[in-house]
């Protein structure tokens, strides 16, 4: 595959992303897992190198209700404005591409909740082989 037609797919993938943002049903490729994947994180680094260089961080995300269980807290302990309202801005269409690649993999979308549960990143070493395997599922629905 030629380079036009991987940053194509890239493109192509943020759209799906956003585009399906409510849609839980369904399946994602890997590819349009992967690249939504790859753009939240350049986006984050983006949206947290402005926060950090421009605004005063203004929050500790351990003294948030519940701020043990954000995983992005163990990186980023203080943030301002921008990344928060980042977080919960990408924060469906996430989780709603997470569970239609996992569906694509055969699986129930709750192992989703693997991103927060039993702890914070312990989950994860469970998760991304699951979202790394092929697709069994052909035909998109």
């Amino acid at each position: 595959m030629s380079v036009r037609e991987e940053i194509e797919r890239f493109f192509a993938a943020i759209v799906s992303g956003f585009k399906h943002y409510f849609n839980f049903r369904g399946t994602a490729s890997r590819p349009e897992f992967w690249y939504f994947s790859l753009f939240f994180v350049l986006l984050y680094i983006l949206v947290a190198s402005l926060d950090q260089f421009a605004l005063t961080p203004v929050v500790r995300i351990s003294e948030l209700p519940f701020g043990h269980l954000i995983p992005m807290g163990y990186v980023d302990e203080e943030v301002g404005y921008i990344v928060l309202l980042y977080r919960p801005f990408m924060m469906l269409p996430t989780i709603s591409v997470t569970i239609r690649r996992l569906r694509d993999v055969g699986k129930s979308g709750w192992h989703t909740l693997l991103w927060i549960l039993p702890l914070p990143v312990v989950g994860w070493f469970w998760l991304l082989p699951l979202l790394a395997r092929p697709s069994i599922i052909k035909n998109k629905t």
